[in-house]
């Protein structure tokens, strides 16, 4: 229906306008605009030309109520059109150009004039346009060219003008000094001019040495600012010029004041907020200028010199980090820029190290490294460690206030991220049958040093039980597995007497319950591409058992479809349970006031799911939330065959080396390792039950950094 409406209305428009000609739309198109009735000028100007595709009039009179309505791209369109349809017309081309050049198309405009001066050598307006558009374009040749031509066809206001600009873009600024001059004493009003000749100043001041002719220029680029100013107090031209003059006087408070007034009137593009940011570092308030930079930033962010401005603002701050990392991103935005010289880069390499310095003496500490040996097995000061091992593994984590050198096990160095506070280590390192201690030493960058010894004392040698129960692998250890399938479910079970540490499957951890002597394990398992897989199950002494299976892949057997009885209906999600973590009442962090409102987030948040049970945990400490998701939330979610689980997390959280963290209640501030790691979160919950296929994590989470929204979202 609306379509054959829309095709009556065409029908009727068009029937209209054949009855009437388009000279006859296009007078009450100008009747219109002198109503100042636009867009009803335009729809006339239309019908006119719908009528008469050639009616040039009605070409220039929509581009010129294009051009009051600010609409540039339609006012070049039509342009364009006059100046196809008369070519011979100089004026009409040189219209065009002016506007393919309002419109920012210095080639366009370029195209347009030399149509106009082919025609016409002396046509005015088109020259102008051209000496404008080649300083667009950084023609200077040809912006002198045309300008000089200009000029020795009429001196005017105008011509003068032009000739002075480009005058400054060649560095003629005694010649551009004059033009300028011209200008004003033939039309005091043209504010322009001012602008142009205070810059002129500004570039007369650099050349000059002597500090008499210094100050001249100086004073004479205010001057004519403020003459700017007082014809056209919104000229954020002559405030910017202005306040670069007072700058180089030291004025730093004028100077801020006037460039502040641009941004005031609207203005907010980067030469505006770095001139301002240089201003407050001259001035001494580093922390205004960072703030500033970090908007032009937003513009450019990859600017090398407002990079490096921020870098050296940042370092007044001490904000020494953030320097170094302002420095790293300006040399990477100088690799493959030629207009950055060899000796630029030299003078960044010595300022970034120069920094590095500065920032590894300010934070000399005294302090010896913290240990803890987490692997192997141990009571007290008493490693154990299985009779059958000729060789340990030795895991653990160092807590300093510094980066860490090294960390030696038995001598060797173990492996270790070292541009990482408070990082993990492992090394695996051989072990003789009468070794009586392991000694584990740390040494951080300045050089502290601190060592534990650790007894070892031998264990039994037996390694523990394992027996897949699902599927149930054949004599040969062979897993039948349907053809295309993707995944595969496996269930099992382990025991060992002294307890179990893990249970991998080629080198992924499984679902089971830690430091028991028997525990059952499960694990969603990728097959694409495999052909067999290995259980590993280790106890806490180190002894390990290996079971590899191989995979052998059969077509499925049709089967015919028999009637079911429908399900109650569950969503498309199936049976989806919500876990609420709700973490407040802290021993060593800041309480937290739970509202309403955490609760509606939640709500909102998963309302697209159909949700049949909701657990809510509250003050959790570490032991109870690894014991809640490892056993007590693994056990509901199969007996009751839950297919999505949706978790939402409330309360304190870190970020910590690129890690995100959970706080629980009993959480130290300085020890990372009484934190619960969730990234491993998601994946426990999918080899839960071969029923679960969605699991989602949410955090909700107050942190102490600026990333940890997004690094937890």
């Amino acid at each position: 229906m609306m379509r054959f409406l829309s095709t009556l209305s065409t029908f009727v428009l068009v029937s209209i306008a054949a009855a009437q000609s388009g000279k006859s739309f296009f007078k009450e198109g100008e009747k219109l605009r002198a109503e100042q009735q636009l867009d009803q000028a335009l729809e006339k100007y239309g019908l006119a030309l719908q009528v008469e595709p050639g009616l040039l009039k009605a070409y220039q009179a929509r581009a010129d109520v294009y051009e009051m309505l600010g609409k540039k791209t339609e006012c070049a369109a039509d342009r364009r059109k006059v100046a196809e349809l008369d070519p011979g017309e100089p004026q009409y081309a040189a219209a065009a150009a002016k506007a393919y050049l309002e419109l920012g198309d210095a080639n366009e405009a370029l195209l347009f004039c030399g149509k106009a001066l082919q025609v016409d050598p002396k046509s005015m307006d088109a020259l102008q346009t051209k000496v404008r558009a080649c300083l667009a374009k950084g023609d200077l040749d040809g912006a002198t060219a045309t300008s000089d031509a200009a000029l020795a066809l009429k001196a005017t206001t105008d011509t003068y003008y032009l000739h002075g600009l480009a005058r400054m873009a060649v560095r003629d600024y005694r010649t551009a000094e004059f033009d300028l001059d011209k200008v004003i004493e033939w039309n005091y009003l043209y504010e322009p001019a001012y602008v142009a000749l205070a810059e002129t100043q500004l570039k007369l001041y650099e050349q000059y040495t002597g500090t008499t002719m210094q100050m001249r220029t100086l004073d004479k680029a205010i001057e004519k600012c403020t003459r700017a100013l007082e014809l056209n107090p919104q000229s954020t031209d002559a405030l910017f010029t202005r306040s670069k003059a007072y700058a180089q006087q030291k004025e730093y408070a004028k100077a801020i004041d006037d460039v502040s007034k641009c941004i005031a009137l609207g203005r907010e593009d980067h030469p505006v907020y770095f001139q301002r940011a240089a201003y407050y570092h001259g001035f001494g308030q580093h922390q205004n200028a960072v703030n500033d930079l970090n908007k032009a930033l937003l513009l450019k962010p990859k600017d090398v010199p407002t990079l490096l401005l921020r870098a050296e603002c940042r370092e007044s701050n001490l904000d020494l980090d953030g320097a170094i990392k302002d420095l790293d991103a300006a040399a990477k935005g100088m690799e493959g820029d030629a207009a950055f010289t060899a000796e630029a880069r030299k003078d960044l390499l010595g300022r970034k190290e120069r920094i590095a310095a500065q920032k590894f003496e300010l934070d000399r500490e005294s302090d010896p490294p913290v240990i803890t040996v987490v692997e192997p097995y141990r009571k007290a000061d008493v490693v154990q460690v299985s009779s059958a091992l000729t060789q340990v593994r030795v895991t653990g984590h160092v807590r300093d206030k510094s980066l860490l050198k090294q960390v030696r096990v038995q001598g060797e160095e173990a492996d270790l991220p070292k541009d990482e506070k408070d990082p993990e280590f492992f090394i695996t390192v051989p072990l003789r049958a009468d070794a009586k201690e392991i000694t584990v030493e740390a040494t951080d960058v300045y050089d502290n040093t601190a060592s534990v010894t650790l007894r070892v004392e031998r264990t039994e040698g037996v390694p523990p039980v394992v027996e897949l129960t699902s599927p149930r692998p054949g004599a040969d250890r062979t897993v039948t597995v349907a053809a295309g399938k993707d995944d595969l479910f496996l269930e099992g079970r382990a025991t060992d007497a002294s307890g179990i540490r893990s249970v991998t499957v080629d080198g992924v951890f499984a679902s089971f319950a830690p430091d028991t002597s028997a525990t059952d394990f499960s694990i969603k398992l990728p097959i694409k591409g495999k052909d067999r897989f290995t259980v590993r199950v280790e106890d806490q002494f180190g002894n390990s058992t290996e079971v590899a299976c191989a995979l052998q892949r059969k077509a499925e057997a049709p089967t015919v479809p028999t009637p079911a009885v429908k399900p109650a209906e569950k969503g498309a999600t199936g049976t989806t349970w919500v876990v609420y973590i709700e973490n407040s009442n802290y021993r060593n962090f800041p309480a937290l006031q739970s509202t309403a409102a955490d609760a509606d987030k939640m709500r909102k948040s998963f309302s697209k799911y159909a949700v049949q049970r909701t657990i809510t945990k509250k003050n959790l400490t570490k032991q109870q939330l690894e014991r809640f998701f490892n056993i007590e939330l693994r056990d509901m979610v199969r007996a009751e065959r839950v297919n999505t689980v949706l978790v939402w997390y409330a309360g304190h959280g870190r970020s910590i080396g690129g890690k995100a963290y959970w706080v629980p209640v009993d959480a130290k501030k300085d020890d990372i390792y009484t934190y619960y790691n969730y990234g491993p979160l998601k994946g426990l919950m999918e080899n839960y039950s071969e029923s679960v296929d969605y699991t989602l994590v949410v955090s909700d989470a107050a942190g102490n950094d600026p990333s940890f929204y997004e690094l937890t979202r």
